[in-house]
C-alpha cells in the first residue's frame, strides 16, 4: 500500500468528499493541494474532472504530472491518450511504464499493441502478466490467440477462457462454448452458454434458444428466444419467437414478440391476465388518491421515500420509472442508471420485477420498453404502471413533468393515512366497465378480480357473474354476445363513491 506525506492525505480524502458531493471548485482546490504536498493521486483525479469536461490536453498533464511522481494508471491514462493520437511509440513507452507499476490495464493494452505488430509470443507473455494483476480480459485474450479460431490448442484456450469466466468475463464463456462444440462436449456447450447468459452477454440467449430448438425442445427454446428480445433487443430472436408462436397458431405472441425491438402495438397477454384481474380495483384506489392529491406541483426525496404535493406530504413513496416523450419509451427505475436497485424509494420495485419474473409478464422484467406503436404511448405507460404498482398494495400513482416536459416521473404511494376504498355496488358498475373497456379481452377476470378483491360471494354462469359483498352489497354483471357487459346492483351502498372517469 502507498504512503503519501501525512499533510497530503486529508486535503486529498476532503477533495474526493466535495467531488462526490458535487462540488467540482472545492474538489480541484484540494486535490491541487494534495498533490503539491505529495499525493499524487491528486493530479491523477484532476486529470479526471479534466476528461470529464472534455479538457483533453490539461487532463493528459496532469496524468503525465501523476505518472512521473509514479502513480500506474496515470501512466497508463498518458498511453492510452498518445494511442488515441496514433502515437503507438509513445503509448507503448508509457504502457510499459504502467505494467512495470503494477497496472493491470498497462500489461493489457501492451500485449494489444504488441500482438497487432505480429509479435504473438510476446504478447501472451503481456497477457500473462496482466493476468497475474487481476484481468480478466487478459486470460479472454490468452483464451482466443490459444484457440485460433479452432485450429489451435483447445485445451489451452478451455482452461483460459474457463479463468476468465470465473471472472465474470461474459465472452469468455461465451466462447467457451464454442471450444467444447469442438471437443464434441455438447453438454459443456450449453452449461457454457447458461453461464454467459447469466453474465449478460448479449448473443448466448440466442444461441440457446437455437439450440435447443433443433433439438426440438421447442418451450425451452422459446423461453431463451424470449429472453434475448428481452435482454438484448435481438430482432433475429424476435422473428425465430414470431415463427415459433404462428406454428402453434398463437397469433397474439407471435405478433407481440415481432414487434418488440421496434415498438409495441399492444401488451402481452401474460400482461393482459395479470393487469385485468386487479384493474378495477386499480382505477378505484386510483380516484381516491386523485382526489386527494388534486391537481398540484409534485416534489419527492428518494432517500426518506417522501412525496410532496399542494403542501400535503405523502410518504411510503416507490419511484417507479420515465416515460419519455420524445422516443415513447418506458425505464423501470432499476434499470436507470442515475438510480439502481439501492436507493430506498426504488428498492420496493423488486417485489414487481419478482413477480413478472415468476409469472413471465415481459412488461414487468425488460428494463426498456418500446411503445411506440401504441395509438397514445404515454396513455399505455400509464396503465401499465398503474397495475404493475397494484403488486406493491398502497393508494395508487402518481406522475410530474421532468426535463422541460420531454419526459415524466411516476410514484407510487403507500401512506396509511389516505382512505380505504370500500365496496359499493354503484360505484362498482362504473369501475368494472371502466376496466372492461381497457382488457375487452379479461373481461371475466376484470370482473372477478374485482368481487374477489373485496372479499364477495361470488356465483358464476356462462350468461353472468353474481358477487354478493360480506356487507350485503350485491351486483350482477352479465356479458353480451358482441362482448360488451352490463351490471346490475343492489343491496347497501357504501356512500357516493368515486366515479371511474
Amino acid at each position: 500500500m502507498n504512503e503519501y506525506p501525512a499533510g497530503s492525505v486529508e486535503p486529498y480524502e476532503r477533495a474526493m468528499e466535495a467531488r462526490r458531493g458535487g462540488n467540482l471548485a472545492e474538489a480541484e482546490e484540494l486535490l491541487r493541494q494534495a498533490f503539491e504536498a505529495g499525493h499524487p493521486g491528486g493530479a491523477h483525479e484532476l486529470g479526471n474532472i479534466a476528461a470529464e469536461r472534455g479538457a483533453d490536453r490539461e487532463a493528459v498533464a496532469w496524468w503525465r504530472r501523476a505518472a512521473e511522481a509514479g502513480l500506474p494508471e496515470s501512466a497508463f491514462e498518458v498511453g492510452y491518450a498518445a494511442e488515441r493520437d496514433g502515437d503507438l511509440e509513445t503509448a507503448e513507452r508509457w504502457y510499459r511504464r504502467s505494467a512495470e507499476g503494477g497496472f493491470s490495464g498497462g500489461a493489457l493494452n501492451l500485449g494489444r499493441l504488441v500482438e497487432n505488430r505480429g509479435d504473438v509470443g510476446e504478447a501472451m507473455d503481456f497477457y500473462r502478466r496482466a493476468w497475474d494483476l487481476g484481468s480478466d480480459k487478459a486470460a479472454f485474450n490468452l483464451g482466443r490467440l490459444y484457440d485460433d479460431d479452432g485450429k489451435g490448442d483447445l485445451e489451452a484456450a478451455e482452461t483460459w477462457y474457463t479463468r476468465a469466466a470465473e471472472r465474470g468475463n461474459g465472452g469468455a464463456a461465451f466462447n467457451l462454448g464454442f471450444v467444447l462444440q469442438d471437443k464434441g462436449d455438447p453438454a459443456g456447450q450449453v452449461q457454457a452458454w447458461r453461464q454467459a447468459a447469466g453474465l449478460g452477454h448479449p448473443k448466448a440467449a440466442y444461441c440457446l434458444g437455437a439450440h435447443f430448438e433443433q433439438a426440438g425442445d421447442v418451450d425451452t427454446a422459446i423461453g431463451w428466444f424470449r429472453r434475448s428480445v428481452q435482454e438484448a433487443g435481438t430482432e433475429q430472436s424476435a422473428r425465430r419467437l414470431g415463427a415459433l408462436y404462428r406454428r402453434r397458431r398463437d397469433e397474439r405472441r407471435a405478433r407481440f414478440w415481432t414487434e418488440f425491438p421496434n415498438g409495441l402495438s399492444d401488451y402481452s397477454p401474460e400482461f393482459e391476465m395479470f393487469a385485468s384481474a386487479g384493474s378495477a380495483a386499480a382505477i378505484q384506489r386510483q380516484n381516491l388518491l386523485n382526489e386527494a392529491v388534486g391537481d398540484v406541483d409534485i416534489t419527492f426525496d428518494v432517500d426518506a421515500r417522501i412525496l410532496t404535493a399542494g403542501g400535503r406530504t405523502f410518504h411510503g413513496m416507490t419511484f417507479l420509472g420515465s416515460f419519455s416523450h420524445l422516443s415513447d419509451t418506458w425505464l423501470w427505475a432499476w434499470a436507470n442508471p442515475h438510480y439502481g436497485e439501492n436507493v430506498p424509494a426504488v428498492a420496493p420495485l423488486a417485489a414487481v420485477r419478482e413477480h413478472g419474473e415468476r409469472n413471465a409478464v415481459p412488461e414487468l422484467v425488460t428494463g426498456r420498453l418500446d411503445l411506440s406503436g401504441f395509438p397514445r404511448p404515454h396513455q399505455a405507460a400509464t396503465t401499465m404502471v398503474i397495475a404493475a404498482a397494484a403488486l406493491l398494495g398502497g393508494s395508487g400513482v402518481q406522475s410530474c413533468r421532468v426535463n422541460d416536459g420531454k419526459g415524466s416521473f411516476y410514484f407510487h404511494v403507500d401512506d396509511p393515512a389516505l382512505p380505504e376504498p370500500e365496496f359499493d355496488p354503484l360505484s362498482a358498475r362504473r369501475l368494472m366497465t371502466t376496466a372492461a373497456e381497457v382488457f375487452p379481452t379479461e373481461q371475466r377476470r376484470v370482473v372477478r378480480g374485482f368481487l374477489a378483491h373485496h372479499g364477495c360471494r361470488i356465483r358464476e354462469s356462462e350468461e353472468v357473474i353474481e358477487g354478493v359483498a360480506p356487507q350485503g352489497g350485491q351486483v350482477t354483471v352479465g356479458f353480451t354476445p358482441d362482448g360488451l357487459i352490463k351490471a346490475t346492483s343492489a343491496g347497501p351502498a357504501a356512500g357516493a363513491g368515486p366515479t371511474a372517469g
